[in-house]
């Protein structure tokens, strides 16, 4: 018997391109062999400052779409910057162009804006990725040197700023008025996402990377995982994870190297996730070589006690792991025995007795993924054939992702939705992966259990994911069409 297996992706394609005349700055040309008309892209002969620095495509009018839909017409004007400049002939001379390209958007980042992204950043996200300190965020500040436009300091600040205004903010609300050029927290953020993206196209690149090299990226990432923009995220913790086997442990304080340890793990955990969802290689190895010891949890640290579980879960996703989920021929013939092993490394990851403890936010994010991967894991099993319905052990029945519904349902009930929302579209992902392979047991299995019960547990689950971000715009949608499509007699059944 086989199941329809249900995998992350990207979101839904918009509508098709409108057949209307071309926008202005499109030019027509006929395609000799057919007679249609081909667009053909016009090049303007100067883009405004901003679209320059962006690096983006322009248009002849003033004020420009791009700056017009930003909201910054006023300031989007036919005159460059940065004058007359040469073109440079050798790799040093474009390294210190494209480094004079770039310039600050004055007061882009006010410091009561930057104090208060801050503090909401070790408040709400720093339990779960604690990769900066308060010493750390207050160095940063004092190495953010005004007259050096592309600094490493000033862009980790941007981009944190950024990921804290995306994924921790309300979207439409509008915290800081008029002190910012923005009408809402999310263009706010996108702002800021904007000059982070822009300031890193200009950064030197060094042979032995720095600590705020990677956090950059690493933020750019988080950035990206909330906009759902899944290519462009998985750009950036790639390039994230390779930079940081290259960063030299030895260069490092005592300070940064305890936060590069920290960073590490949550670099592999976000890569190895991302590659679960995404069907995407990793980097990351856990090797005498280049692993750092998970954290210490001796002081009874909170933050690292949930990330030392955080890291557990993940750690026995190794590249063999992946490449069976990617389906390499090489690794088609895995044992069984391997698969147990890695599958009794989710189960016991999790100290029961310290996560009591935990904050809801990190409870949320600890049970969601672990019975996620329980999920990932039954998939293989169901594809490799290694599923049987007289198993007197429940992870290798068909009916095992009903129990993880209903697991998913109890850990969650006493939690705060807002723990969960903390966590962006990621955790939103799980609990539609989830919902969609139990919807798939409902309908093709022969159960002799109580399908109201497991249509309850459902239905929570469902009214759970419109809460979270992405939610109503996607998943639920996703859901609900998947439902009609799989289990047409439920349907008429949820509530709306």
């Amino acid at each position: 018997m086989t199941l329809p297996i249900t995998q992350g992706g990207d979101r839904p394609a918009g509508p098709p391109a409108s057949s209307h005349q071309p926008p202005r700055g499109v030019g027509v040309r006929r395609d000799t062999g057919t007679g249609t008309p081909r667009a053909k892209r016009v090049q303007v002969s100067r883009a405004c400052p901003r679209c320059r620095r962006l690096q983006k495509a322009c248009s002849d009018s003033r004020p420009c779409p791009r700056c017009t839909k930003a909201g910054l017409a006023n300031e989007c004007s036919a005159s460059s910057p940065f004058g007359s400049l040469d073109i440079p002939t050798t790799p040093q001379a474009f390294t210190s162009f494209a480094r004079e390209l770039f310039q600050r958007q004055v007061d882009l980042l006010p410091p009561q804006v930057l104090e208060h992204c801050a503090a909401r950043f070790f408040e709400r996200l720093s339990p779960t990725i604690p990769i900066l300190s308060p010493e750390y965020v207050m160095n940063l500040r004092t190495r953010a040197s005004p007259s050096e436009a592309g600094s490493e300091p000033y862009c980790v600040l941007i981009s944190m700023c950024a990921m804290v205004m995306l994924q921790v903010e309300d979207p439409n609300g509008n915290l800081f008025g008029d002190l910012v050029k923005a009408d809402s927290n999310v263009a706010y953020g996108w702002l800021l996402l904007e000059e982070a993206l822009a300031a890193h196209r200009h950064l030197t690149r060094k042979s032995t990377p720095s600590l705020d090299h990677v956090l950059l990226l690493f933020f750019i990432y988080a950035c990206h995982a909330r906009l759902s923009h899944h290519s462009q995220a998985f750009f950036f913790i790639r390039e994230a994870t390779t930079l940081f086997l290259l960063i030299k442990p030895e260069n490092l304080d005592k300070e940064a190297q305890e936060l590069a340890g920290h960073l590490y793990w949550i670099l592999l955990i976000s890569e190895r996730s991302h590659a679960i969802r995404y069907r995407r290689p990793i980097t990351l190895q856990v090797t005498p070589g280049n692993a750092f010891r998970l954290p210490s949890t001796d002081n009874n640290d909170p933050s690292l006690i949930g990330l030392r579980c955080l890291a557990r879960l993940f750690r026995p996703l190794d590249s063999y792991f992946i490449s069976l989920l990617n389906q390499e021929v090489a690794s088609i013939h895995m044992g069984t025995e391997a698969l147990n092993d890695v599958e009794m490394g989710i189960n016991t990851a999790l100290d029961h007795s310290s996560v009591a403890d935990l904050q809801a936010t990190q409870k949320a994010n600890l049970r969601v993924t672990q019975l996620w991967l329980r999920v990932i894991i039954w998939q293989l099993r169901l594809r490799l054939g290694h599923l049987d319905e007289k198993n007197i052990i429940n992870s290798r029945t068909y009916q095992y992702p009903l129990e993880i519904a209903k697991d998913l349902m109890l850990s969650t009930c006493d939690l705060p939705p807002d723990s969960i929302q903390v966590h962006g579209n990621g955790i939103t992902e799980k609990f539609f992966d989830i919902a969609c392979v139990a919807v798939n047991v409902l309908s093709r299995v022969p159960l002799e259990v109580a399908r109201t019960a497991a249509e309850d547990n459902l239905n929570y689950i469902r009214q759970l994911i419109r809460q979270l971000p992405g939610g109503v715009a996607v998943y639920d949608a996703l859901l609900i069409k998947h439902i009609q499509q799989t289990l047409p007699s439920m349907a008429t059944r949820l509530s709306s």
